[in-house]
């Protein structure tokens, strides 16, 4: 196994458990090869075929994997920390659980790839096609993504505090329950996202695009909100007090009991939004932001509305205690 010529042309062997670490494997052709717990740490798999090749727990830390062939790839479980992957091809690969911390991914395809619970912390996405890619659970914290297209990708319960965004494209993205803390995602575009009870606390989305997206009880408080479009989308329920949200544009949005206390309203358009139970009266709106921009069709809270508003789940507690007073009291009237 020592000669580079015999083992750069290894297609569908079986080399499992083998020990390959810091081999010049370059345009090797090992697709369809069995490489479990393989170690292939520090190799130069540059350029190789790795095509459907069964890498599954195989420690891959600091290979060179630059434009490499590992579609359709087996890599759940594996090391993959400090790698470099810039340009890979890793279409339909599944990564499940896979160490990618620090990894380089520049540019790579990893289009319908499935990611799940697996660590990207601190890596390098830049540019990367993750699109329709399954990222459920997924760490991604302080991760750069900018110019990625994470579009009809799956993100739900993903940690992506403090990670780079900017001009990322996720639309029709499931990002519900994400977080996003202290995140950037300016100039992103985020229509049609489904983004329920995520948390982009303090995260900077200037100049981002929510039209149509489900942003049901979301949390932007202290959030960077200047020049953002949420025309149509569905921000009842949302946090999004102490938000700059100057020149934003909510046409046509619900915002229905939205929290926004202490939220810079400055330029912002709501014609024909729904602003019923916010605290956004139209005499209050105005006597604080006068260039607020609103139509007959904008829908100002009211007092009387917010006072007489009485969830479901508040009906049927006060249901249920009436119901208890009322048997306690028959029982004991007897």
């Amino acid at each position: 196994m020592n000669d580079a010529s015999v083992i750069k042309k290894l297609s569908g062997y079986d080399l499992s458990g083998y020990s390959l670490a810091g081999s010049d494997l370059s345009g090797a052709t090992l697709a369809n090869a069995k490489l479990r717990g393989a170690k292939l740490a520090g190799a130069d798999l540059s350029g190789a075929d790795l095509t459907e090749a069964d890498l599954t727990g195989a420690d891959l830390s600091g290979a060179d994997l630059y434009q490499a062939k590992l579609a359709g790839a087996r890599l759940n479980g594996a090391n993959l920390s400090h790698c470099d992957a810039t340009s890979a091809n890793l279409v339909d690969a599944s990564l499940n659980g896979a160490n990618l911390v620090f990894a380089k991914l520049t540019g790579a395809n990893l289009k319908n790839a499935s990611l799940v619970a697996a660590d990207l912390s601190d890596s390098d996405l830049s540019d990367a096609d993750l699109s329709n890619a399954t990222l459920t659970g997924a760490l991604l914290r302080r991760a750069n993504l900018k110019g990625a297209n994470l579009s009809d990708s799956k993100l739900f319960g993903a940690k992506l505090q403090e990670s780079n965004l900017n001009n990322a494209i996720l639309r029709g993205a499931d990002l519900t329950s994400v977080r996003l803390r202290g995140a950037k995602l300016e100039n992103a575009d985020l229509v049609k996202v489904s983004m329920f009870n995520a948390d982009l606390s303090n995260a900077n989305l200037l100049n981002s695009n929510f039209e149509l997206a489900n942003l049901r009880s979301v949390t932007m408080q202290s959030a960077d909100l200047k020049n953002v479009v949420f025309d149509g989308a569905n921000l009842s329920y949302s946090h999004l007090n102490r938000a700059d949200l100057s020149g934003a544009s909510l046409e046509e949005s619900n915002l229905w009991s939205a929290r926004m206390s202490g939220s810079v309203l400055s330029h912002v358009n709501v014609k024909a939004a729904n602003l019923v139970a916010t605290g956004l009266s139209k005499k209050f709106a105005l006597g604080e932001f006068p260039d607020i921009e609103f139509s007959n069709t904008t829908a100002w809270d009211t007092y009387q509305i917010r006072r007489h508003q009485v969830s479901r789940a508040q009906a049927e507690s006060i249901k249920k205690e009436v119901n208890r007073r009322g048997f306690f009291s028959r029982l004991f009237s007897r």
